[in-house]
């Protein structure tokens, strides 16, 4: 799942895919006004409307749902991919391009840790040397969610699942 926006209107999309093949099995988009302006660590408010209005479209039920967003790796601990999976109680992974900076948060090599050293995740070195910070969301341990964006990278800077969906929100804002 991925929101894109252009001033305060964001366009949304999920892609279902079938594991490990990364066949496409559904596509759905949303549009609309961000509820809440873009304020650092709260991104998770500023999407759930659009991820939530892609979860209750979908037909199919994924067993785990990837988010462009941060998991555990959060000043509160509920980044947007945990806020999302929390909400529905599916299991969620959080995939950021960049490190949130706050207090208790670091990356240390390639583990993400937050406050007294607890690993959250870690980092996914990519084509042409791009990094790919992934954090558990909820109900999925760090392990898991390394092993899952891995098995989902296709030549990409993101896994599959997010490129696609990061290509369907952009295509819906353009119209």
């Amino acid at each position: 799942m991925d929101v894109s926006y252009r001033g305060e209107e964001g366009f949304a999309a999920a892609v279902v895919l079938g594991f490990p093949d990364m066949e496409v099995i559904e596509v759905k988009t949303a549009r609309g006004a961000a509820p809440v302006p873009y304020m650092p660590g709260f991104l998770g408010f500023r999407e759930m409307r659009f991820l939530a209005a892609l979860f209750w479209r979908l037909a199919a039920r994924a067993s785990v749902y990837m988010v462009n967003g941060h998991g555990a790796f959060h000043p509160e601990g509920l980044g947007a991919a945990s806020h999302f999976g929390v909400a529905f109680d599916v299991p969620s992974i959080g995939v950021c391009l960049s490190p949130l900076s706050f207090e208790g948060g670091s990356v240390a090599g390639d583990r993400i840790l937050i406050a007294n050293g607890i690993e959250v995740g870690g980092v996914l070195r990519t084509r042409g040397g791009g990094r790919l910070f992934v954090s558990a969301g909820h109900r999925m341990s760090p392990e898991r969610a390394l092993e899952i964006v891995n098995g989902c990278m296709r030549g990409h800077r993101l896994p599959e699942p997010l490129f696609l969906a990061d290509l369907y929100s952009k295509r819906t804002m353009e119209g």
